[in-house]
């Protein structure tokens, strides 16, 4: 049992002793990274953590919390002090824009020993928080001491801690010890999102063979035990390390899974249709079976054609059959003679997509879909499965051809939200094919990727899509 004295006071209370953020701060999600104990590789996971975030287009600072050992701007590449304005402190920031503020960045030289005792530690890290001036911010991770003594305290009190990431090792006792912070986060009524294992295992460059060199993980049964995620499981890296020391950290990828963290942010979801809310199998290969026997070809398979669901169609004539862009525009047409009376209704909606649609429209997000194909049919699609009714505006191409690029078609379905004051600050596009993922990283927004539609995931995984739904539902669960 821990006993917190906060624990006692009534809510208007705990509200009481919250610090007050900059004036010129505005900062969406606070996120702690604790650990139990010190040399589990906190702080690495804390840059790792902000790498993928700003990677996927978020506003990342992070707060070095770890007053007396700071090692966040070495590893960030950051040797410059921070300067004051009439804003406050201003938070130096890293070459990919992760802005970052830690003791180191306020003394003189950065191996000066800060030997303070607790209190004023303490007082410290809140004014990280009140008087830096952070500005926009999706994310503030905090990067805090281990164990549960006066600062994670202090950060859990005094500022508006949306939930943790705990990060552990192999060790049986270091996942004692985290169960500790586990347990302190609980009494806090602070969320815990997942849990990292680091220093997982090792494996040989050379010949690929793996060594847990701590021991065997028991990482799935300890988050299990107390009901939260694994997020990852990251490996012994002796050049990561090196980078880390030389300041190179953000030439290295360290992927974790950051649902968690990032569920709630999105206020608009653009949806392609094709393989990912309708099923349009039969109507789109028969046609393009019949806009190819008016050419000569003959493709008796309908399976051998599944690869037209998603693309542009003319383009992708050209490119599975070498034909050229008259040619191809011939069996556009002729593909067209038959979708459109016939080929249109060959098709059958996901199940329980219409369920993940109502959700979704129940919190408030804005809903659009981003489809390659014309934006006519893509109307009679929806209104015969009754889908219309949840989406705010349809984005498509033109019957002539054009606006056929993914990214095109996403920045159309943002042109039409803005033409309906419909706010989309944070969107996130849903598709099944690398083309939807592709567009989504030309036009800088974050892609769901649905493994459930037409592309396979070798193609969807080549192309780093920032989450993947394996069924249906998992949609809503990851836009929460």
């Amino acid at each position: 049992m821990i006993f917190i004295w906060r624990n006692t006071m009534n809510t208007d209370v705990k509200k009481s002793f919250l610090v007050k953020g900059n004036d010129f701060s505005d900062i969406k999600r606070v996120i702690g990274i604790v650990s139990g104990k010190g040399g589990v590789g906190k702080s690495t996971v804390t840059c790792a953590l902000a790498r993928q975030l700003a990677g996927m287009g978020y506003k990342v600072g992070i707060m070095d919390a770890d007053i007396t050992g700071p090692s966040i701007p070495r590893m960030m590449g950051i040797d410059e002090r921070c300067e004051e304005s009439d804003m406050g402190i201003m938070a130096p920031e890293s070459a990919e824009g992760i802005k970052v503020m830690s003791m180191n960045l306020l003394l003189q030289n950065e191996d000066d020993a800060v030997i303070w005792r607790g209190p004023v530690i303490a007082n410290f890290v809140k004014q990280f928080y009140s008087d830096v001036c952070w500005g926009e911010l999706d994310f503030l991770l905090v990067d805090m001491p281990p164990g549960t003594g006066d600062v994670p305290l202090t950060v859990f009190q005094s500022l508006p801690v949306d939930g943790i990431v705990l990060v552990t090792s192999p060790q049986s006792l270091v996942s004692m010890i985290v169960k500790k912070a586990y347990n302190m986060a609980l009494e806090m009524d602070i969320p815990v999102l997942g849990i990292i294992e680091n220093y997982s295992y090792y494996k040989c460059p050379d010949c690929g063979r793996v060594e847990k060199i701590f021991g065997e993980s028991h990482i799935d049964e300890e988050a299990q035990s107390i009901g939260v995620p694994v997020l990852a499981k990251l490996p012994i890296n002796p050049a990561l390390a090196q980078a880390a020391d030389e300041g190179k950290y953000f030439e290295f990828e360290t992927p974790v899974d950051v649902t968690p963290i990032v569920r709630g942010l999105f206020d608009a979801v653009l949806f392609d249709l094709d393989g990912t809310l309708t099923d349009p199998k039969q109507g789109i290969t028969s046609c393009v079976q019949y806009a190819l026997a008016n050419i000569g070809i003959d493709e008796p398979d309908l399976d051998n054609l599944e690869d037209f669901i998603g693309p542009p169609l003319k383009e992708h004539f050209m490119e599975r059959y070498s034909l050229d862009e008259t040619t191809a525009k011939v069996c556009v047409d002729k593909y067209r003679e038959r979708y459109n009376p016939i080929g249109v209704y060959e098709n059958k909606m996901y199940e329980g997509i219409d369920k993940v649609l109502e959700t979704l429209k129940e919190r408030g997000i804005k809903l659009a879909v981003a489809s390659s194909k014309p934006a006519m049919l893509v109307n009679v699609v929806l209104e015969h499965f009754g889908l219309m009714k949840y989406f705010d505006v349809v984005a498509g191409s033109e019957l002539d051809g054009t606006r056929t690029r993914k990214s095109d078609v996403i920045r159309y379905a943002f042109e039409l939200l803005d033409e309906k004051g419909l706010s989309h600050e944070r969107p996130i596009m849903v598709g099944d094919r690398k083309h939807d993922v592709i567009g989504a990283g030309e036009t800088g927004i974050p892609c769901m990727a649905v493994a459930y539609g037409y592309g396979s995931m070798e193609e969807l995984t080549a192309e780093h899509p920032d989450f993947i739904a394996k069924k249906v539902s998992d949609i809503a669960d990851i836009i929460r």
